[in-house]
């Protein structure tokens, strides 16, 4: 399945766009209910909707991630989207690495995001606590 075949996972993939490059952020936060939560097993706790926004503008000042998608599954109200994410901060770290994503939806808003990735080459480039 690709996020085309599905309106949720179009909308999971569209979220996704938004974070990266030059993504307009505010079009990306409309898509999240109000009580979204995100997860990242790098951050290792939950983020308001707020939080990942204030997140988000932080992060793009040091690097802009681009994503690629690698495969998407959808089930009921779940999207799961495996991707290929690249980038590099000013140092010149390059972030490069699988992720999967974990998008749950309701009422055609999506509610919670919990995203994993490869830990250690997270801390090396966005440093321990981004959060």
């Amino acid at each position: 399945m690709t996020p085309f075949d599905d309106p949720q996972a179009e909308q999971a993939w569209m979220f996704l766009q938004t974070l990266s490059d030059d993504g307009d952020l505010d079009e990306g936060f409309a898509l999240l209910s109000d009580d979204f939560t995100y997860w990242n097993n790098a951050i290792g706790r939950t983020l308001t909707k707020t939080e990942l926004r204030e997140i988000t503008e932080r992060a793009r000042q040091q690097m802009v991630l681009h994503f690629d998608l690698v495969r998407c599954l959808n089930e009921s109200e779940s999207v799961v989207i495996e991707a290929r994410s690249e980038g590099a901060n000013p140092a010149g770290d390059r972030y490069d690495s699988p992720v999967v994503f974990i998008f749950d939806m309701r009422h055609g808003l999506i509610t919670s995001l919990r995203e994993y990735c490869d830990t250690r080459l997270f801390e090396k480039v966005f440093g321990a606590n981004p959060g």
